[in-house]
């Protein structure tokens, strides 16, 4: 397409006007002053930006200008006698925030001759991005409430944690719970397994469904088939005239956990696993297939991939059940979690039997020093053992049982013990100490308490005074 030149234009232009008027007609505001900061020019939008108006200004020094306190800076006279540009973010006394940019002027021969400002307000910007931050602090107030009320749900159900151990292993629980898939969770007896897997049943959207839970260690081996998969009437000697349904079906549009799996049977794993992959169950006795439609969470305490090796364990089971393998840390490995779990379960008895049961800080210790080879579960019977035998509202480091005190002083040995005191003889003074405290808080002399004690009063002294055990007895 060619365009037609109009050679009938005006040959001479007042550019004068035109630049004035291109200036005015600009968003941004301009200001312009000669070289020694005389206002020279203002267009509207400079007055729009600043509040300030041209008569105010036009015609007077910067100087003056800041004596008056029109501005609380100028970037012109920084610009003048630096000939270098700048950029602020510029507050003006009417209260309206801009950003300016400086610039020296310059004609052809190199003469500097002035200064041009160009101003483009940002008030809206900064609320917005006032907005944006309350907006982002409001957001992360209600993730953390979300994780909160996440966090209280799973204390309902029995999975306490502080540690990063398990927020980890829930966080990864949680995005796994959404999907269809097949759970194996494995862990150390009395970590939790159970209510790992009842939690991602509750996340699931299955949650309406039924929990199904399978003890595998707990059916006679015999019983297996029917009890997962059924039977019909005659099927075999003692079977219901009725039939039976299996516990796969009793699972239909829910979830099956399958504990301890790896107790299953050889020959019942190939059953299994047909169930798995076909998604339907044949009672026994019957011919037919029954559809079924389940999730698969499979727990156990031992290691599946020995099992396999040992050929104890069908190899295409295991990659059928491991599809997502989810591990459950021992209490030792999240130390965090120990004291917090301990007054979880304390807490709850104390609002049972209406109480206010305490531990002291050596107790804490204690506990924190104990291995915990049953884990949570032993911890939580550990408490409720504390609750019921102790006479007072607070538990006291004598009332642990022998196999965690003695877990604790040697613990304790190792902090302390000098090379000059065998170890035994160390424990057994604690041991002795702990005894002998007890005794004297229950008498009232230590007449008395030796007598009980069967030691000569003498003899108890001496044992006081070596193992510094304070006492205002007498």
């Amino acid at each position: 397409m060619k365009y037609q030149i109009d050679n009938n234009l005006p040959k001479e232009i007042d550019y004068g006007d035109r630049f004035h008027e291109a200036l005015e007609c600009s968003s941004d505001g301009i200001l312009i002053s000669d070289e020694k900061g005389n206002v020279l020019f203002v267009n509207k939008a400079y007055e729009d930006t600043t509040g300030i108006k041209k008569d105010e200004i036009i015609g007077k020094n910067l100087k003056i200008l800041l004596e008056e306190k029109k501005f609380n800076t100028s970037l012109s006279l920084n610009v003048i006698e630096n000939k270098k540009p700048i950029s602020v973010i510029h507050k003006y006394y009417t209260g309206r925030s801009a950003l300016t940019t400086a610039t020296p002027i310059y004609l052809k021969n190199g003469n500097f001759v002035g200064v041009i400002c160009n101003t483009r307000n940002i008030t809206e910007l900064i609320n917005i991005k006032k907005e944006l931050e309350n907006a982002k602090m409001l957001t992360q107030k209600y993730s953390n409430e979300l994780t909160q009320l996440r966090k209280d749900q799973i204390n309902t159900d029995g999975l306490i944690f502080k540690s990063k151990k398990m927020d980890e292993t829930l966080e990864f629980a949680s995005k796994v719970a959404p999907f269809n898939t097949t759970v194996l969770i494995s862990g150390e007896s009395g970590t939790g397994k159970e209510v790992l897997a009842k939690y991602i049943h509750n996340e699931s959207e299955r949650k309406d469904g039924p929990f199904i839970k399978v003890n595998c260690s707990a059916i006679p081996k015999d019983l297996f088939e029917s009890e997962l998969f059924g039977y019909v009437e005659g099927a075999f000697t003692g079977a219901s005239r009725h039939g039976k349904p299996g516990l796969f079906e009793l699972a239909d549009n829910g979830t099956i956990l399958l504990d301890e799996i790896g107790e299953l049977p050889l020959h019942v794993q190939p059953k299994l696993l047909r169930v798995i992959q076909e998604r339907e169950v044949q009672r026994l006795g019957d011919k037919t297939s029954i559809p079924v439609d389940f999730r698969l969470l499979a727990a156990t305490n031992r290691e599946l991939k020995n099992d396999v090796l040992e050929g104890k364990f069908r190899e295409d089971l295991f990659y059928r059940l491991n599809v997502v393998p989810i591990n459950i840390p021992p209490l030792r490995e999240r130390q965090e979690d120990i004291l917090e779990i301990a007054a979880y379960y304390m807490k709850k008895l104390n609002k049972k039997y209406k109480k206010n049961v305490r531990v002291t800080s050596e107790v804490e210790d204690a506990l924190l020093n104990y291995s915990w080879p049953g884990n949570v579960r032993e911890l939580e019977n550990l408490v409720e053992y504390l609750f019921i035998v102790n006479i007072n509202d607070l538990i006291t480091i004598e009332s642990l049982p022998s196999w965690v005190l003695t877990e604790h002083i040697m613990k304790n040995s190792n902090l302390e013990l000098h090379n000059s005191i065998p170890r035994l003889k160390y424990i057994l003074d604690m041991y002795e100490k702990n005894i002998i405290t007890v005794a004297l808080s229950k008498h009232s002399s230590v007449k008395d308490t030796a007598e009980t004690l069967d030691v000569h009063p003498s003899t108890l002294f001496r044992k006081i005074k070596k193992l510094k055990i304070e006492t205002n007895l007498e």
